[in-house]
């Protein structure tokens, strides 16, 4: 992938291509941002220029042996760890067992997210329904693994890169041997780490990184950037999805699942009180991976802040689809300043506590308990 390929982040890709024209190219790089945005395909091309033999207009050339090898993600000094799963407790699963998978996934959508990954990796590797609710992890001897690649000579590259993506997914032993390859780095070697909530690693691994946010995509840059036909159903789901280029590269049709439905069952269901689905609806999301709760949970607030807008502001709701509108519309009116705050610091609270690892389903039913409680407070002015 080459720099003028990765949608838009002009100023970033200015950033990236000064310091390599400089020279002044920093051993270990974080490129950071929400799910969906450009932070894997900067790094990707970054990791690509840098290496090209055939340097020219501030782009890497695209015939160059190196580049060749790059476009493929098959380049001998390039290595990559990601999460994996382990089938059993004495596995040690390497990424390079999944490698091909991962390259061409890659390939196809480099915005990709960990989840949409993890979708395929798991149908694709695991057979057994208990793995495939297992977390993905960056495990320690992965990193063992990659520091005795990184002893070996260089094959054939000016600067040998290593991709750590999602590198949050380290478990603490993994982050501290991390850590020491950060202190005394190979020569000639560039670390790249690729995440997407960057505040959950170390505070000792973070002060040794440069650290470069990349933003999200707007609606509309993801609508243009994309080549699918520009129908009613496809302008929607953007905005459903608010800037993830990731699924949007993905969307196949109508079918698409997205967090709305289960919004509007959560919030009808606590309106009314009806403690039986209620009860329901906290298991079925209980069985979710701890991301996919995250993720429904951070869309609630989402939601949940477009109704303040449409209260408080000028009504217009812009970066939502028509289903979005039209429940808002209707749900809005029963959000206001006496529940406001404790219904969005539930969802908060909530989400902590996930991320805890706390028992989801006595988490989601405490949740919607609050929730039943709260959407019934009256609010004072007429």
């Amino acid at each position: 992938m080459r720099f003028k390929d990765v949608l838009g982040l002009d100023e970033i890709k200015k950033e990236l291509i000064g310091s390599f024209l400089q020279n002044r190219i920093a051993h270990a790089q974080l490129f950071h941002g929400p799910r969906g945005s450009g932070k894997l395909a900067l790094a990707l091309s970054y990791a690509r220029a840098i290496n090209c033999t055939s340097f020219e207009d501030c782009d890497s050339c695209s015939s160059c042996p190196s580049c060749l090898k790059f476009s493929k993600l098959a380049h001998p000094d390039l290595h990559i760890v990601f999460p994996v799963i382990k089938k059993t407790p004495t596995d040690n699963p390497l990424g390079d067992d999944c490698l091909g998978a991962w390259r061409k996934e890659i390939i196809k959508n480099p915005y990709l997210s960990l989840e949409s990954w993890m979708s395929v990796y798991k149908e694709e590797f695991f057979e057994k329904q208990g793995n495939k609710k297992k977390e993905g992890v960056i495990y320690s001897h992965q990193i063992k693994e990659i520091n005795r690649k990184l002893t070996l000579k260089i094959y054939e590259a000016k600067y040998r890169v290593v991709i750590f993506w999602m590198p949050e997914k380290m478990n603490l032993k993994s982050a501290n041997k991390f850590l020491k390859l950060l202190e005394e780095p190979p020569k000639n070697t560039i670390l790249l780490l690729v995440s997407e909530e960057a505040t959950l690693l170390l505070p000792t691994v973070l002060s040794r990184l440069q650290n470069r946010r990349v933003p999200k995509y707007t609606v509309q840059e993801t609508i243009n950037g994309c080549k699918k036909e520009k129908t009613k159903d496809f302008l929607n789901y953007c905005k459903e999805v608010s800037g993830d280029l990731g699924r949007v590269l993905n969307y196949r049709g109508q079918e698409e699942d997205t967090h709305t439905d289960v919004f509007i069952a959560l919030m009808r269901t606590c309106f009314k009180r009806n403690f039986a689905e209620m009860a329901k609806w906290s298991e079925e999301n209980a069985s979710k991976t701890r991301q996919k709760q995250i993720q429904l949970l951070n869309y609630s607030l989402t939601i949940l802040r477009e109704c303040l807008v449409y209260n408080y502001s000028e009504r217009k709701i812009n970066n939502m689809s028509v289903r979005e509108q039209n429940f808002v519309e209707k749900f809005s009116t029963y959000i206001h300043e006496e529940n406001s705050i404790s219904i969005i610091e539930i969802f908060e609270t909530t989400i902590k506590n996930i991320k805890r690892n706390a028992n989801s389903k006595i988490i989601f039913f405490y949740m919607v308990l609050e929730l039943s409680r709260l959407l019934k407070l009256k609010h004072k002015f007429a």
